[in-house]
């Protein structure tokens, strides 16, 4: 039984079904598109092979048809252009050919996941409380429902629900910064009139300073459009089209004076948020930064408050685990979030598949699990808050 039908959690189911286990998904959405899931995500390792290792093989090569792989760098600017550090954003995928990092539409993947799970996710399911007995743990949720399983996984997020049961002590803390979060559209008339080095990296930064704004971009450029790769697959599925884009945010640290609290932030409609970025970017910052901010399309923002966690001491492993955001939430700077969630699903999947002999203990396999991720997860964690300290401005 998985809480979430966010990315992890349906890599996750897709590989326990995979080594045979019967996987319900419970969502407190109600349907699919009932909020935006965001657009740009970038994965290299290991998320790549966190993917390869969970996905039939031919969702797997879907996701990457509709993948985009721009140069492999990450380029930091100041606010007149310069070029402050131009690092390469990770070393050659081991995944099925496919050299990393590549970028992702959100929604696209998420299309892809779900493609084949419909009869596992069920929709409109809030976890309110969850009851262990020896062999089983039971769900129960705000319309009444009740499900049982073997082993319940927490894949809901940073708010997550099973860690606030689970460990009621793990903080999530705010990272202290604020993002309006959009795309600028990337048909043949609007590429010409963009900037030429905006396509040279697969994410660029752009810092006002210690203390001032920043803007992030990255192209997502798809080998094929979505619908089109969908169609050319076998079995098809079906994909909706989407565009090439830029992802184009704005961000600043909380205190700055011309950032609303997340609160006021998160009510303000789309025109309002333009309006809050333009007096983030005043004149002190390249034209072309501001020929990018005209260009931006208004219907497409959306606020962000950036969440870190806490580091977890060792807990009791048990019949309830979690994975990605839902235990070790990190700020976006190494654009490792995602990337850990797949890795965290592998893992996952790996022990619990391991532990169908008949002397494996359900149990131990989740203690297992449980010090892996520990391991690699809560160090990039930490490692997330201090480039963002160094970059952005993180608290």
């Amino acid at each position: 039984m998985i809480i979430g039908a966010g990315l992890g959690g349906l890599v996750l189911a897709h590989g326990l079904i995979r080594c045979g286990f019967d996987v319900a998904v419970y969502e407190r959405d109600s349907h699919p598109g009932a909020r935006s899931q965001g657009y740009r995500i970038q994965l290299d390792e290991p998320g790549l092979s966190g993917l390869q290792d969970c996905l039939p093989p031919y969702l797997f090569e879907l996701s990457l048809a509709t993948a985009g792989s721009p140069p492999p760098r990450v380029t930091v600017r100041n606010r007149h252009l310069d070029v402050l550090s131009d690092p390469a954003a990770a070393a050659q995928s081991r995944s099925a050919g496919a050299t990393g990092p590549l970028s992702f539409n959100r929604s696209t993947l998420r299309q892809i996941l779900l493609s084949s799970l419909a009869e596992s996710v069920h929709y409109g399911a809030r976890m309110v409380s969850y009851q262990e007995s020896d062999d089983t743990v039971t769900a129960r949720f705000a319309d009444g429902r009740v499900a049982s399983a073997d082993l319940l996984v927490g894949a809901d997020g940073v708010g997550s629900s099973v860690r606030k049961l689970l460990l009621p002590d793990a903080e999530v803390e705010d990272a202290g910064l604020r993002l309006i979060y959009g795309k600028i559209p990337l048909n043949a008339d609007m590429s010409d009139m963009l900037p030429q080095w905006v396509f040279e990296s697969i994410f660029t930064v752009v810092t006002g300073g210690p203390g001032q704004p920043h803007i992030g971009m990255g192209p997502v450029q798809f080998q094929q459009r979505p619908d089109v790769a969908g169609m050319n697959s076998n079995p098809p599925v079906e994909l909706t089209s989407v565009d090439d884009y830029l992802a184009f945010m704005v961000g600043a640290p909380a205190d700055h004076p011309a950032m609303p609290t997340a609160t006021a932030l998160r009510q303000l409609d789309h025109r309002a948020l333009r309006n809050v970025a333009e007096q983030l970017i005043d004149n002190n910052w390249h034209p072309e930064i501001h020929q990018l901010l005209a260009l931006w399309e208004t219907e497409s923002l959306l606020p962000l408050r950036i969440s870190t966690a806490a580091p977890v001491r060792d807990w009791e492993p048990s019949r309830v685990t979690l994975i990605g955001d839902a235990i070790h939430a990190m700020s976006p700077v190494l654009a490792m979030g995602a990337n850990t969630a797949m890795r965290d699903a592998s893992e996952l999947t790996r022990t619990l598949c391991e532990a169908r002999s008949p002397h494996a203990s359900l149990v131990e396999a989740v203690a297992d699990y449980q010090a892996e991720m520990a391991a690699y997860a809560f160090p990039l964690v930490a490692n997330s808050r201090e480039t963002g300290r160094t970059r952005v401005g993180q608290a």
